[in-house]
């Protein structure tokens, strides 16, 4: 809109003033021109200025267009301003506008100026309001009921204004109130008026979805009616707008579909027959904008379950017999979208095999950039249309690769790499290596290599052809592409994996493997990539079956090994064969732990590294224990044995741990939370002390009197504290771990907890001579509380630790498996 806007402001100028270089006052540049009465000086004057500022500087048009603003805000906030004042501020701001600067805030005016009787100034306003405000604009309800009276107007001029501003109006809110008046105007005298209401009907469609029928659905008839209109662009606009209609609500209108896809066939058919007017020609090809929109329709409406009508097919058919060849861009165009509705269609042979001609067309045309049309149309039909290609398709193909073209070579590299699957990988891959052989450029060749990796990681079953195909890649440099190292690793894992129930596919693995371990031993020097490639495919072998790793292999891997010091905490794979061949080699074991010792003992690893190397110590350090816990482990991870969370092993362990005064172990987070429990136990121990210590009385002599027996059993009271703490935390920590559901209370358990928790309390009586303890019974108050305290405390906490005790990690499960600590079922 803003180019269109843009020529026709050019146009104007320049038919009043002459080329833009040519100098004279407005005068002179009015002289001679009819009609200008109509134009504005000060606008004359506007695009003099401008175009004058515009050639000295950047700067000084900004300056230029500054200062007009600021003028046109003090024109417009005088009284008594007149339209043609606020129409002709408002064209110089679309001026400003089509050269790239912000329209300033003038919407209030030229929604005023919509309002006025004259047709002129109306359509200047609903310009400014739709080059300015967007859908959803609050200000656009203020234009509600001016479009409404608007579109019922009996002037052609007006209608079309209004109709032109609905874009910037039509939102679900609104279309109420807009959707009845715009269905009038699709009965309208004009067939503009009803063209451009039919479009805007889909406007709607699209915006509103569902939301248009649940308030007014009477637009459809009018629309099936502009079907048959005699004016070619209404009958298109309609059959385009019920296409979104049935889009928006397919569901609801399931009898709209094959009576659109007709009638865009039939209007098909009359574009690709030359029936429509000369108008919709294009040189000497019939209409080809209009079987563009046609077949866009057709791609709207299909799906892989629906069936298209016979008209559909003949159409289709048509459009693909056009003799094509020349210059005429337009016609490859119609073809091209042709093959991609036939793609969204239902396969059909006739069909399928006109497109793939047309395609094969493409590619082995002399022209490059019919070439790329030929790549894009393989792109959008290799995944529908992949048994039907022909070897003649990858010939092109090829062709198109060695072609001299740059752009055309990395378009078809692409278009390769987004062929390949698991039937034609190995085909793909070779075509990539072979041209990867002949370029030049390092860049391009990474980028090859990284696609290689990445399909056969894809696609690759084959172990033996993978290693047999990416082995001279490796070998044959230096330091190869870790996407290769890692690809093939991958594929050797899916081997190993995936042939547990085929003994024949885990031999052929096995021998890849040890076929790439032998090649790679065969170099004199190896790098840190190949060290970790080799220690990969050892644990891969020890996670198959540790009795037949050779141990020829771990010796020369040991020995390219020991003497590398460039490892570091990247290298885990390293770490995890030194630790395999450890466990099952006792011959090497003080080796490499001899190895892992000078690591650790050095300051020229990092923390992580030597924290690393000392848990393969202690892994080689108890060699059985480790074997059995990794065994397990696998068992595990792989759900052959299932683990007992609850801990009820553990049950008798407990209550005799319980009985005998030991406390439950809590984390830190929890034993931080413990010192508020702590302070709750004081303070009722506090309490219970005085009331039992200190004799009530009334006046305050006896209460001065009892404060010096207070402060002389400060130790006494100590001792006590600390004897009901342990209590209650015993307490404390046997009712936790009875509420996790894993033993019963026992009252044996209890009387013995209770017994002991007495006699130590009666010691201290004996102990402090001035302690009032007169009976059991004060000893079971005091206890009573502590432990009430105790169980408010753990309460807060019980939720938290049901959570933490089921959050276990596999390692966690497979150290206790290792033990022994499993459950079976």
């Amino acid at each position: 809109m803003s180019s269109v806007l843009e020529k026709t402001l050019s146009g104007l100028v320049n038919s009043l003033l002459g080329p833009a270089g040519s100098k004279g006052t407005v005068s002179q540049g009015l002289v001679g021109v009819p009609g200008l009465k109509n134009v504005s000086l000060g606008l004359i004057s506007f695009v003099e200025k401008l175009q004058a500022a515009k050639r000295i500087s950047k700067q000084e048009e900004d300056h230029c267009l500054e200062h007009e603003s600021k003028e046109w805000m003090k024109l417009l906030s005088s009284p008594g301003v007149c339209s043609s004042l606020v129409a002709d501020i408002l064209c110089r701001a679309l001026i400003a506008h089509v050269h790239g600067y912000p329209l300033p805030s003038l919407h209030i005016h030229a929604i005023k100026l919509t309002q006025s009787s004259e047709v002129l100034y109306k359509k200047m306003g609903y310009l400014f309001v739709s080059q300015s405000l967007g859908p959803g604009s609050e200000l656009t309800l203020l234009l509600v009921n001016t479009v409404q009276r608007d579109l019922t107007a009996p002037s052609v001029l007006q209608v079309a204004a209004s109709i032109a501003a609905l874009p910037v109006i039509i939102t679900p809110d609104l279309t109420p109130a807009i959707i009845t008046p715009l269905t009038h105007c699709l009965a309208h005298q004009q067939a503009y008026i009803r063209r451009r209401a039919a479009v805007m009907m889909g406007v709607m469609a699209k915006r509103c979805g569902e939301e248009l029928f649940s308030t007014a659905g009477d637009q459809i008839p009018h629309l099936l009616h502009l079907l048959t209109n005699h004016d070619p662009g209404v009958a298109l606009s309609a059959i385009m707008s019920l296409a979104k209609v049935y889009k928006a609500c397919g569901q609801q209108k399931l009898d709209l579909h094959d009576q659109v896809a007709k009638s865009a066939s039939h209007m098909l058919a009359q574009a690709v027959n030359g029936a429509l007017p000369r108008d919709y020609q294009v040189n000497a090809l019939p209409a080809p904008f209009v079987q563009i929109q046609m077949m866009r329709v057709l791609q709207l409406l299909s799906d892989r379950e629906w069936q298209p009508p016979k008209e559909v097919i003949e159409a289709l058919h048509l459009v693909l017999g056009q003799p094509w060849g020349g210059k005429e861009v337009a016609l490859y165009s119609v073809l091209l979208e042709c093959v991609f509705t036939i793609t969204t269609m239902p396969y059909h042979d006739a069909l399928v095999t006109s497109a793939l001609k047309v395609v094969l067309g493409f590619l082995k045309s002399s022209n490059v950039d019919l070439k790329y049309v030929g790549l894009k149309a393989l792109a959008s039909v290799f995944s529908v249309l992949e048994e039907a290609l022909t070897p003649s398709h990858l010939e092109a193909v090829l062709d198109c690769l060695y072609h001299s073209d740059k752009n055309l070579q990395a378009k078809t590299l692409r278009l390769l790499c987004a062929m390949a699957n698991t039937h034609n990988y190995q085909a793909v891959c070779s075509t990539l290596l072979e041209f990867c052989g002949r370029t030049e450029g390092q860049m391009t060749q990474k980028a090859i290599l990284e696609e290689l990796s990445s399909i056969l990681a894809k696609y690759c079953r084959d172990v033996m052809w993978c290693v047999d195909f990416v082995t001279p890649l490796i070998i044959g440099s230096l330091i190869p592409e870790k996407s290769l190292t890692d690809t093939i690793v991958h594929v050797l894992e899916l081997g190993f994996n995936e042939g547990f129930s085929e003994e024949k596919n885990i031999k052929s693995t096995t021998e890849a493997s040890q076929e790439l371990l032998l090649k790679i031993f065969s170099k004199e020097k190896l790098s840190l990539v190949y060290i970790n490639l080799i220690a990969s495919v050892l644990n891969l072998q020890y996670s198959r079956d540790p009795k037949q790793v050779s141990k020829y292999f771990t010796d020369l891997f040991l020995e390219k090994l020991l003497p590398e010091s460039n490892l570091n905490e990247k290298d885990v794979s390293v770490f995890k064969c030194l630790k395999n061949i450890g466990l099952n080699d006792e011959m090497v074991r003080l080796d490499i732990i001899c190895y892992l010792q000078t690591i650790i003992k050095s300051n020229n690893f990092g923390l992580i590294f030597r924290e690393l190397a000392n848990d393969i110590c202690l892994w080689l350090g108890y060699p059985n224990l480790s074997v059995q816990v990794i065994k397990n482990q696998d068992n595990i991870l792989c759900q052959k044995a299932q683990t007992d969370l609850t801990l009820s092993f553990l049950d008798d362990y407990v209550i005799e741990a319980l009985e005998g005064g030991a406390i439950p172990f809590k984390p830190f987070s929890v034993s931080q939370n413990n010192s508020s429990f702590e302070e709750k136990a004081n303070n009722g121990f506090h309490e219970t002390y005085l009331s039992t210590s200190t004799v009530p009385s009334v006046a305050s002599d006896d209460a001065q009197s009892s404060a010096p027996s207070t402060s002389t059993h400060l130790t006494a009271s100590t001792s006590v504290n600390n004897a009901i703490l342990s209590r209650s935390m015993l307490a404390c920590g046997k009712r936790m771990w009875s509420n996790e559901g894993r033993i019963q209370q026992k009252l044996e358990g209890e009387a013995s907890v209770g017994s002991t928790a007495d006699f130590s309390l009666k010691s201290v009586g004996q102990n402090g001579n001035n302690f009032p303890l007169n009976d059991d019974d004060e000893n079971d108050d005091m206890t009573e509380v502590s432990v009430e305290l105790a169980d408010e405390a753990q309460e807060d906490k019980q939720k938290e630790q049901d959570t933490l005790s089921l959050q276990r990690s596999q390692l966690t499960q497979a150290l206790l498996a290792g033990l022994g600590m499993t459950k079976s079922k």
